[in-house]
């Protein structure tokens, strides 16, 4: 009897705490009924095509763990730290309404985690680079929208490595409202 009875707490647990995040707004705020639509515009995973080996630098050749003052072009692997636009959030700032996390962009709960240590993401930004990025030094509305876009892929796979997801959501940031003035300017 016991046998059964831990075989059925084991297939039962699991499915009782996600289903409590998704229903009962527990834990990180799952589900999708947001505002705005039932699809998760958090998460993007590619900004643009990484350029081919023929196109220009060697991604391979740039130093993966560079310094920060660097120009910051595509394909090279320093990036200035001063081009990063500021998080706008701190981290660690705890939220109000009795669960475990914090407080980003419009009072959306986010990992407390969140946003990174900006020397480590200005690292990251800069692997970002050395893999194909672009993030162009110049001061016009799109070559800010350009490194704006990076620092958000970025930030979204900070964790996880290109293309996975695991990071950061953007309202870890104050960046949608700067996207979307830079969006309106170009």
């Amino acid at each position: 009897m016991r046998f059964l009875l831990i075989c059925f707490l084991a297939t039962i647990l699991p499915a009782i705490s996600v289903l409590g995040q998704r229903g009962g707004r527990g834990g990180g705020r799952g589900g999708f009924n947001r505002p705005g639509g039932n699809f998760p515009n958090t998460f993007v995973t590619a900004a643009r095509p990484a350029p081919t080996q023929g196109a220009g630098a060697n991604p391979a050749a740039a130093p993966n763990n560079a310094p920060a003052g660097g120009a910051g072009g595509g394909g090279a692997g320093a990036v200035q730290a001063s081009l990063i636009p500021p998080f706008g959030i701190t981290a660690g700032v705890r939220s109000s309404d009795g669960t475990a996390n914090c407080v980003g962009d419009n009072n959306v709960n986010i990992p407390c985690d969140c946003p990174p240590p900006l020397n480590t993401f200005v690292n990251a930004v800069a692997d970002s680079v050395a893999r194909g990025a672009g993030f162009p030094s110049g001061n016009s509305a799109a070559d800010q929208l350009a490194r704006l876009q990076t620092c958000i892929v970025t930030l979204q796979n900070f964790r996880g490595g290109p293309g996975s997801g695991v990071g950061c959501p953007i309202v870890s940031t104050t960046w949608r409202g700067l996207q979307t003035r830079l969006q309106s300017e170009i």
